[in-house]
């Protein structure tokens, strides 16, 4: 198949005809241009994006001029940043519309691999909390690692099926579904996704949304939002879900304010308020969301009074290296020692009987022989009080080398654990034992690609 002759799928390109009459070559000869590179910056680590241009329904997004080398970026694995397609950063305008006057309890249902959970967790208050959720169990560990580079505390990772959360019944006060679609709206930023398109497989999907919709729909409170989106332009996959929800039970749309320059498409059917992102008409790839307030009555499930799992406390003095403006329960399993927002404990111990969790906690340190050896979740969390260890900046080469795992020359001569940093953002701990230093960053995460000349990051250029 040959994308640059336009040859997409004949019945893709008939269903846009139908879809988009008067705009519908404008559209299909869009999908040959090339895509636009954009971040989000985590505004409690990163400072240097002024100089980019800004994509407007973001606070957090920027567009780059060209791809950049993010490997090579010690800031991109410090999660001073996430690589973002434009388009979906829209959920930023639709939790300003969320009106809910206590810490909320959000459920991201189809987290991986973390561009969304990563973002709510920037929009929601530090009183919150985030249970970030992969059913397929081999995209759970990326979910964790760049939850755990963006540094917020308050998220939990699970990894469970939607009817699972279905029996936890008006627990949460948020529900975002970005519900597996047929990837209509990546086809310009990967042609590949062109090849496996079918109408049979949008079918399935559209199948497979309601299935997901309707088992997580207890889960959702009265009065509570449900924020659905896909990738696709398929109405099926779309609007035609939300009505076929609201033959199902009782929920209000809500509108989300757009800006006329934004050429966001905004559509209303039976009072279900849509926006669309068209390829020929914004700089980011295609996009649908939609969100809902639930009206019906919805029973809540009660806390248990005792749970048949307690949190151990710490067997062990706790170092002061979090400073947190929210109380926070420390506890130990097996030897790591961790904290929750204290808030969210019995919450969290509920979770825990119902739910397959793959991540509680943040780990500040591991307990070994009466010391605590402090974590690379430590390093990389918002809140870790960095003073409390000697730091060194690190040059590019130096911190490429640490991120590859290899031991390196540090010019401090303080013996024990030091912090080491880019750009004034740590990067993890090393040991100096004065003669030679031990590099503690995580074997999992390095970085393996070769190479002997580093490119400049596109923030230093």
């Amino acid at each position: 198949m040959n994308q640059d002759n336009n040859q997409w799928p004949t019945h893709f390109v008939e269903r846009i005809q139908g879809q988009f009459p008067d705009e519908w070559e404008l559209f299909i000869q869009s999908l040959n241009n090339k895509t636009k590179n954009s971040i989000r910056i985590n505004d409690k680590k990163f400072k240097f994006a002024e100089h980019l241009a800004k994509i407007p329904w973001s606070d957090f997004g920027f567009f780059l001029n060209k791809r950049p080398s993010y490997v090579f970026d010690p800031l991109w694995h410090a999660g001073a940043y996430y690589v973002q397609e434009a388009s979906s950063m829209f959920l930023e305008q639709a939790f300003k519309q969320i009106e809910i006057d206590h810490p909320k309890l959000v459920l991201d249902l189809c987290a991986a691999p973390g561009g969304k959970s990563t973002h709510i967790n920037s929009l929601i208050h530090e009183n919150d909390l985030l249970i970030a959720n992969e059913v397929i169990r081999s995209r759970v560990p990326v979910l964790v690692e760049n939850l755990t580079k963006w540094g917020h505390s308050n998220f939990i990772v699970s990894n469970s099926d939607a009817s699972t959360f279905g029996e936890l019944s008006g627990l949460f006060d948020v529900i975002v579904v970005d519900a597996p679609c047929s990837g209509e709206g990546l086809f310009r930023r990967e042609p590949e996704a062109a090849n496996e398109w079918s109408v049979d497989n949008t079918q399935l999907c559209a199948t497979r949304q309601r299935r997901i919709i309707a088992e997580c729909w207890p889960a959702l409170k009265t009065g509570g939002y449900l924020i659905y989106s896909t990738c696709t332009f398929n109405p099926d996959e779309n609007e035609e879900n939300l009505k076929w929800l609201k033959s199902q039970g009782n929920y209000e749309s809500i509108p989300i304010p757009i800006n006329d320059e934004w050429n966001i498409d905004e559509i209303e059917i039976d009072g279900i308020r849509g926006y669309r992102f068209l390829p020929h008409k914004v700089k980011g790839e295609g996009f649908f969301i939609s969100l809902i307030r639930k009206t019906e009555e919805q029973s809540q499930i009660r806390l248990p009074r005792n749970f048949r799992q307690k949190l151990n406390r710490p067997s062990i003095s706790v170092p002061n290296w979090i400073q947190n403006s929210i109380q926070l329960s420390y506890f130990q399993h097996q030897d790591q020692l961790k904290f929750i927002p204290k808030y969210w404990e019995k919450t969290t111990l509920l979770l825990l009987e119902k739910i397959r969790l793959a991540k509680v906690g943040t780990t500040i340190g591991q307990i070994k022989n009466k010391e605590i050896i402090p974590t690379q979740e430590l390093a990389f969390n918002v809140d870790f009080e960095n003073t409390q260890f000697p730091k060194v900046e690190l040059s590019l080469e130096q911190a490429i080398s640490f991120l590859r795992k290899e031991n390196i020359i540090l010019n401090s001569n303080k013996k024990g654990w030091n912090l080491v940093s880019f750009q004034n953002i740590s990067l993890g701990f090393v040991k100096n034992l004065g003669t030679r230093t031990n590099n503690y960053y995580p074997k999992e995460w390095r970085i393996r690609m070769q190479g002997n000349e580093i490119p400049n990051p596109w923030h230093l250029t």
